[in-house]
C-alpha cells in the first residue's frame, strides 16, 4: 500500500506540474492581402511581385518571400523596408552585427596586499571569430525569389495574450478530445495587435532605379490561451497553418512531465494491479 501511495504521489505531482504550463496562441487576418483558407497563409500581387507572409514559425517570427515575376532584376531595399507592430517602427535590416568567436585568455591579479580590497586584475589572450553584417540590398534576378524570417514576436504574444479579456470555452484536438481554452475574438477595428509591413524595392531599367512602395497590413484576429494539451496536438498547429503563431512558455520541469506523466500513471497501475504490466 506504501508503493502504491508514493507512485500516486509522483502521479499527481507530475500531472499537476504539467499543468502549470502555458500555450499562447494568437490567429492573425489580413487586411489588403489574399488568404489561402486551407493553407492559413498570406499573399500580395501586382504586376511586378508577388509576397508571401506566413507566421507558423517555431521561433516565433514571420517567413517572407518576395518573387520578380517581371523579365528584369529587382533590389529590395531592407533598409527603407519596416515592420511597424502597433505603431512602432522595427527595421527589415539588423541595427546590429552578430559577432561568434572565441577567447583564450588568463587573468592575473596584481594587488599588493591579500588584504587589498582594490586589487587590479589584468587579462591576457586573444579573441578570435566572424561577423555576420546585415544586409541592406538583396538583388532579385528576373523570375527568382528571395525569403527570410524576420523579427520576434514571441513577447508580443505573451504579454498581449496574458493582458486581454478572455472567456473560457472548449475546442478539440487531433485525436478528437475535448479541451479547454480562455479565447478572445476581435475585429480589425478593435484589434489589440497590428502588424503593417512596408517594403521598398527598386526595379532596374536602362541604368536607372524606379522606386516601388507596397504595405501589407495583418491584425490579430484571436487570442488564445491553453495548457490542458501539448502544442502539436492542437489541430491549427498539427496542419502547420500560417495564420497561427504559437508559444510555449516552459515552468520548471514542465518540459519533462508529459511523457513522464505517462510513464508514472503506468507504473501506478502496475503497482495497483501487478497483471497491468504485462
Amino acid at each position: 500500500m506504501r508503493k502504491v501511495f508514493k507512485v500516486l504521489t509522483l502521479t499527481y505531482c507530475a500531472v499537476f506540474l504539467s499543468a502549470c504550463s502555458s500555450n499562447y496562441l494568437m490567429t492573425f487576418n489580413g487586411e489588403n492581402v489574399k488568404k489561402d483558407e486551407d493553407k492559413g497563409t498570406f499573399s500580395f500581387n501586382n504586376d511586378t511581385v508577388q509576397i508571401d507572409y506566413s507566421f507558423a514559425d517555431r521561433d516565433g517570427r514571420i517567413y517572407l518571400r518576395i518573387e520578380n515575376k517581371i523579365d528584369k532584376p529587382i533590389l529590395w531595399d531592407l533598409k527603407s523596408s519596416a515592420m511597424v507592430i502597433n505603431g512602432k517602427t522595427q527595421g527589415y535590416s539588423a541595427e546590429q552585427a552578430a559577432f561568434n568567436g572565441k577567447m583564450n585568455a588568463s587573468v592575473s591579479d596584481i594587488g599588493t596586499s591579500k588584504s587589498t580590497i582594490f586589487n587590479d586584475a589584468w587579462v591576457n589572450g586573444y579573441i578570435t571569430g566572424s561577423v555576420s553584417l546585415p544586409k541592406d540590398v538583396v538583388l532579385i534576378p528576373p523570375h527568382a525569389y528571395v525569403d527570410g524570417h524576420y523579427f520576434d514576436f514571441k513577447n508580443d504574444v505573451k504579454s498581449i495574450v496574458r493582458s486581454s479579456q478572455k472567456e473560457k470555452v472548449h475546442m478539440y484536438d487531433m485525436s478528437g478530445e475535448s479541451f479547454a481554452v480562455k479565447l478572445a475574438r476581435f475585429e480589425v477595428a478593435d484589434s489589440p495587435y497590428s502588424l503593417r509591413s512596408y517594403l521598398s524595392y527598386s526595379i532596374l531599367e536602362d541604368g536607372k532605379a524606379i522606386v516601388k512602395t507596397t504595405e501589407q497590413k495583418f491584425y490579430a484576429a484571436q487570442l488564445w490561451q491553453t495548457g490542458s494539451v501539448a502544442l502539436n496536438n492542437i489541430i491549427e498547429l498539427y496542419n502547420k497553418r500560417g495564420d497561427v503563431l504559437a508559444v510555449k512558455e516552459k515552468k520548471g520541469q514542465e518540459a519533462m512531465i508529459v511523457g513522464g506523466a505517462l510513464a508514472l500513471t503506468a507504473a501506478a497501475a502496475a503497482a495497483i494491479d501487478p497483471k497491468a504490466a504485462e
